[in-house]
């Protein structure tokens, strides 16, 4: 390791201890675009890794995007002497290589090349995807982003409107901020910071929320409007105040007595609403089916011991669920030595307090890395099933596709919307333009012990999927008919399955179709069901099937999807086979 003496030895021969890396990055990092990245660890004496992994010894992500699973994520878990970092990380390094005055004299050099280039280029080289092209924002892309961050909008916001969003930055860095601390008397205060813009007139102001669980009382500010700018130093202001802490060092070790930043996951806000419900009977029915295997009492202990006052059995809070979870995901972060180095114990301690006052009576948490991962396995499949998840009408339409193709009692039918699968969808179409136009509404069966998994990481192509009885292939297997993946649920009596909006596209080299003996005579636009269907083919049920010389020995056909990707998770249903 270098040592900690001041650097004044010349830039070239400052290599040290990073000789010898090969660096990549994954993601959007906030405040870097992966060109700067390779020039700083160019300058060190490292390499960057742009697309070949093989040689890679540390990737540089976010917490985020970790979760993802990207291709560059996955292979560099595959490496056995790859290390997944975050930037912090990087900069500890370069920083004992490179003066801060050299750092920003490279970032200013980057800067000069972007802007010579024009606002459009800026943009576009602000986004690289993990194949390495440029991520152009489709105009798809872009709806989605602005109707997430008008969402993102604190629902006690005074003056809510369609023209008002929550603010994002060239780097793609939010400016939304969730903190929390330990009250008085166990009590858990939360306080919620926002940096919005006007659209339409481009004004920009901040405003902040502060609120105890337990309590209906609450303070709210609302800045002046102005510039960016300006919007922009009160934002950080007011965040240093309530952390001591710098907004670009939020995820820092805060001080003694300073609010904690949590990184909450944006599709689950907003984290102010004040719905407590009961638990629905279809979410506790649909557990029961997910562990009928013999899981269920042991989720239920995890869910019920100790005292937590978040269970089945009792209300469900959702805010509580929503805090709860980026609590543990912060202790989980601190408890990775690669991703947080250094001595966190007094914050771990804070988190654990924090938690116990939260979901426990009288207990507080272990900061052990297994407990803390229990726990949180626990609260996001709840949260899955209970909040991502929307009840609709037996009778509805998309109930109706299952009931006119099968005898089955539909007992639960739940709309679906996974974090990140839009946009994920999204992109790899833009990736794929030339070999798109076949997108259907189709049908994936699994065990029910299966779904655990499915709901909170996706549909997975690691499965191999039989072909006509003879070839396999990996992928993701779909029918086209609810009986057919009925008979992938292994269990007699109650199931579950997906319906799912799938990009088969135009090349083999995307998906396989098998054609069975039995099809349906005709198929239409899926609008019907739901707005944001059109486009997608969906059977005519009202057109039936009919007979012909396919494969042999298949009577309904099938198709495997190459990539997670080209999947978005529509409908669950919970369905009793007759």
């Amino acid at each position: 390791m270098a040592s900690n003496e001041p650097i004044d030895k010349p830039i070239d021969k400052l290599t040290g201890d990073m000789k010898g890396l090969v660096i990549g990055a994954s993601g959007t990092i906030p405040g870097y675009q992966h060109g700067q990245i390779k020039r700083l660890v160019e300058r060190c004496g490292a390499r960057f890794a742009t697309m070949n992994m093989s040689e890679c010894t540390h990737l540089v992500t976010t917490e985020n995007y970790l979760k993802r699973k990207s291709k560059k994520i996955n292979q560099a878990q595959e490496l056995h002497d790859c290390k997944i970092v975050d930037m912090d990380w990087l900069l500890k390094k370069i920083t004992k290589h490179l003066p801060e005055s050299v750092q920003k004299e490279i970032m200013k050099e980057k800067d000069k090349d972007i802007k010579a280039k024009g606002k459009k280029r800026e943009r576009e080289s602000s986004l690289v995807d993990d194949e390495g092209s440029p991520l152009k924002k489709t105009k798809d892309e872009e709806q989605i982003k602005v109707k997430f961050l008008i969402e993102l909008v604190d629902e006690k916001y005074p003056d809510l409107n369609t023209t008002l969003s929550v603010w994002q930055d060239d780097a793609g860095l939010i400016w939304d901020a969730t903190l929390v601390r330990a009250g008085v008397k166990k009590q858990v205060e939360i306080l919620r910071l926002q940096l919005l813009v006007h659209r339409e007139s481009q004004k920009f102001h901040t405003w902040d929320l502060q609120c105890q669980f337990g309590s209906s009382k609450s303070s709210k500010s609302v800045g002046d409007v102005g510039t960016l700018e300006s919007a922009k130093d009160t934002f950080e202001e007011k965040f240093k105040m309530f952390s001591g802490l710098a907004w670009e060092d939020r995820h820092g070790t805060p001080t003694s007595k300073g609010w904690i930043f949590l990184e909450l996951h944006h599709r689950e806000v907003p984290i102010f609403s004040s719905e407590v419900s009961s638990l629905p009977a279809s979410v506790e029915n649909v557990l029961k089916i997910i562990f009928a295997t013999g899981n269920l009492k042991k989720y239920l202990n995890v869910l019920n011991s100790h005292g937590r006052s978040v269970s089945l059995k009792k209300k469900v809070d959702k805010k509580k669920l929503l805090v709860g979870i980026a609590v543990l995901g912060k202790l989980m972060e601190l408890t990775n030595h690669e991703l947080a180095p250094g001595k966190h114990s007094q914050v771990k301690e804070r988190l654990c307090k924090i938690y116990g006052s939260l979901i426990f009576i009288n207990r507080t948490l272990s900061d052990a890395s297994d407990t803390v991962r229990q726990e949180l396995e626990s609260l996001e499949l709840l949260l899955k099933l209970r909040d991502a998840s929307e009840i609709l009408e037996r009778n509805s339409q998309s109930a109706s596709l299952a009931m006119s193709q099968i005898s089955h009692e539909i007992l639960g039918v739940f709309r679906l919307e996974r974090p990140g699968e839009a946009e994920r969808f999204a992109q790899w179409e833009k990736a794929n333009l030339a070999n798109i136009g076949d997108r259907r509404l189709l049908w994936h069966g699994s065990a029910s012990s299966n779904f655990a998994g499915i709901l909170t990481q996706g549909l997975r192509n690691d499965g191999i999927a039989s072909l006509d009885g003879k070839a396999f292939i990996p992928g993701v297997f779909f029918a086209d008919i609810s009986t057919k993946s009925a008979g992938y649920c292994r269990l007699k009596g109650e199931a579950l399955m997906l319906l799912c909006e799938v990009e088969l596209g135009t090349s083999s080299s995307l998906s396989h179709h098998v054609l069975g003996r039995t099809i349906h005579k005709k198929w239409c636009d899926a609008g019907y069901i739901h707005p944001d269907f059109k486009g997608s083919m969906v059977p005519d049920l009202h057109a039936g099937t009919m007979t012909v010389n396919g494969t042999p020995n298949l009577y309904h056909s099938e198709y495997v999807a190459k990539s997670p990707a080209q999947i978005r998770q529509r409908y669950l249903f919970h369905v009793k086979l007759v």
